[in-house]
């Protein structure tokens, strides 16, 4: 045997006990730490504690209904742009897996009611 194919060898027959490991199973707490919205589930659920025991029961038949300003939201999961569209995935995420809807509220620019007079 060369000592390159030794060395192959040895690496092998070390690295074989990996694989004949069984896949290790996803706790619901690790597939929302792998999720690519963990954190914004994790920061919502710190403002709203009935979201996070919904996350832990997995029960939700009535559907749940969140309701946070913009500028609220926009402190616990920051975005590039303070804007209610950064938000849409996120709320499309919690109504297919948890039939949470989250209503995000916008404080647009109302016209003024002295605009009117000046006309």
């Amino acid at each position: 045997m060369t000592d390159t194919s030794q060395l192959w060898y040895s690496l092998n027959k070390d690295c074989s006990d990996i694989l004949t490991q069984p896949p290790v199973e996803l706790s619901l707490d690790s597939k929302e730490r792998t999720n690519k919205f963990s954190d914004d589930i994790k920061a919502l659920g710190e403002y709203f504690p009935q979201l996070t025991s919904l996350l832990v029961t997995d029960k939700n038949e009535q559907g749940l209904i969140l309701e946070i300003s913009l500028k609220e939201i926009f402190i616990l999961c920051p975005r590039g742009r303070c804007r209610v569209d950064r938000y849409s995935q996120l709320q499309k995420y919690l109504k297919e897996n948890y039939n949470t809807t989250l209503i995000i509220k916008s404080q647009k620019t109302k016209p003024n009611d002295h605009e009117e007079d000046n006309l």
